[in-house]
């Protein structure tokens, strides 16, 4: 009989970068290569979710450039969060960025996000369906750490809203999400990428896409606070690419370059989401394609089982 194995996509975090992950979708519509399962974290889980209500490139595609250009996304304020080149800007712009990041560390000092719950609500109402998880037209599971239990968290059922709110709970940019005692952050800081979701929700072979494969380039910190942020940063990249390796095929679109919070380039990622797809595509179509499986026939009483020619 022809068969094939159950393919999953597992979706990165990435913030902007993340947008990555439409081109790859587009990619593979365009290839004829089979999605059966998505897995998503952060802003993977957004895309992921999405395309898993409707599985279409394109409707993905024209509702996420809606959302950027909607006055909600506006008031979340995502460009106050970019920060400029210190050798090209003028005296006025350090200036402009040290007064940001002064009210950006106050601010994170005396409430529990950069973002309000109430702006939070709104952009995931514009993105995500208010569907149960089980009514994705795709299998979809996305994941999110607890900090209660110091654990990965995979939802696999209830609200798809609120599953993929926890999952993009940025900590000190976006509000914890609570449920049942639980304290739901962000799934990039323990899933980078889903791998492990995915075969929960029974992939054979999963593809993964990773935005962040390489270290942002560090110079002189300016800040302790900053010294702390890298070695988070390392820490957090090098568990990603320890999990990582359980991934049959790892894309890794060129969109490193680009600021985590600036969705100004959103046509330069989703490119670079199809170019890693069409680099990869002798890979996955080997991963994917149909293949023969052959039924044993039943061996005689107290003889040896017979071999498929």
């Amino acid at each position: 009989m022809i068969s094939r194995p159950t393919v999953g996509l597992a979706l990165g975090g990435g913030a902007a970068r993340g947008l990555s992950h439409i081109g790859v979708l587009e990619a593979f519509e365009e290839c004829g290569l089979p999605i059966d399962i998505i897995a998503g974290t952060s802003m993977g889980a957004i895309i992921g979710a999405m395309y898993a209500t409707e599985p279409n490139a394109a409707a993905v595609k024209r509702r996420f450039t809606a959302f950027l250009q909607s006055d909600v996304f506006k008031e979340s304020r995502f460009d106050y969060l970019i920060e400029n080149n210190h050798e090209k800007a003028g005296l006025f712009d350090r200036l402009s960025q040290f007064a940001r990041k002064s009210i950006f560390y106050t601010l994170l000092m005396t409430r529990n996000s950069f973002i309000h719950q109430e702006t939070s609500s709104q952009n995931f109402a514009l993105l995500i369906d208010d569907i149960d998880l089980a009514e994705t037209r795709i299998p979809f599971c996305t994941t999110a750490l607890d900090l209660v239990r110091g654990e990965r968290y995979i939802f696999k059922e209830g609200s798809l809203r609120q599953a993929v709110a926890a999952s993009c709970a940025i900590p000190g940019l976006l509000p914890p999400v609570e449920i049942e005692g639980r304290f739901l952050i962000d799934g990039g800081w323990i899933d980078a990428v889903p791998v492990t979701a995915s075969r929960h929700l029974g992939a054979e072979v999963v593809i993964g896409v990773d935005v962040f494969s390489d270290l942002d380039p560090f110079e002189q910190p300016d800040s302790a606070l900053e010294v702390a942020a890298r070695a988070e940063a390392v820490t957090r990249w090098a568990l990603s690419n320890h999990l990582c390796q359980e991934a049959d095929c790892l894309l890794t679109p060129e969109a490193g370059s680009n600021h985590w919070a600036d969705f100004s380039l959103f046509d330069e990622a989703v490119a670079s989401g199809r170019a890693e797809v069409y680099e990869n595509l002798h890979v996955l179509q080997r991963l994917t394609r149909k293949r023969l499986r052959f039924r044993r026939a039943a061996a005689p009483r107290g003889g040896a089982r017979k071999r498929p020619a």
